[in-house]
């Protein structure tokens, strides 16, 4: 089984996750902040690690990484992306610049990627092997900056969201709904939260809470294909000024 490929798509964490902070994305301070979310994961209802998601934020220029550091069954496994993602004022969009990733485990990758035209075309260097891609229809983005988008959209009131994601072999078409709010217990507090599900895949489960009170930021995730049963919730959480 091979769990990394699923892990990949939940290192966003949307939350996609995924991702969880108060963002300070539209000021003009040049002042930079560091935040840091910490995510426990569970296969099933065994403890299988932590998810980590750090920010540096300069003004409209974000830097995120985000890491699983996971053991099961004997093995650890897990691995990192960071994203450089800037936020375009004009279009109202995050647009992914490049990112790194590498994982371990299961199965090994070292891959790089840089986005060109606005997220329209892509070259990824994946374990010594380049790949162009090109989407014409709308700019493709990593899974970093998805969380990011769901938390501006969610402010304005968004309750329909579309994204093209680059993956290591494709530009996979996602599409996700608003389907409420609710009030969830989280082990960092109970939070007034819009419940947001990835649709159009009959073949998975993918749900995000996103909290109002922490900037509309993810605080809860569960991710559900074949024999995957994993869910993840907000754990520590902490905001430096560098």
């Amino acid at each position: 089984m091979k769990i990394n490929k699923y892990l990949s798509f939940l290192l966003a964490p949307l939350l996609f996750a995924v991702s969880c902070s108060g963002f300070a994305l539209e000021t003009d301070s040049a002042s930079e902040t560091q935040q840091t979310y910490v995510y426990d994961v569970y296969y099933k209802k065994v403890s299988i690690g932590k998810m980590i998601r750090e920010l540096q934020i300069k003004k409209h220029n974000i830097k995120v990484n985000t890491i699983a550091d996971l053991s099961f069954l004997l093995m650890d496994f897990g691995g990192s992306q960071v994203s450089d993602i800037y936020w375009d004022e004009k279009a109202q969009l995050y647009f992914s610049k490049r990112f790194l990733r590498n994982s371990s485990g299961f199965s090994s990758v070292s891959m790089a990627a840089q986005f060109d035209n606005n997220g329209h075309n892509t070259r990824i260097v994946n374990n010594g092997v380049t790949t162009n891609f090109s989407n014409p229809e709308q700019n493709i983005v990593d899974f970093n900056a998805i969380p990011l988008q769901i938390s501006k959209g969610l402010k304005k009131g968004q309750t329909d969201f579309e994204f093209f994601m680059q993956t290591s072999d494709s530009i996979a078409h996602y599409f996700f709904k608003v389907d409420g709010k609710e009030v969830i217990d989280t082990k960092f507090g109970k939070f007034d939260s819009y419940r947001v599900e990835q649709i159009k895949k009959n073949d998975r489960t993918f749900i995000a809470w996103f909290a109002t009170e922490l900037d509309h930021q993810m605080v809860k995730f569960i991710y559900k294909r074949n024999l995957l049963d994993i869910r993840g919730e907000l754990h520590e959480y902490s905001n430096t000024s560098l």
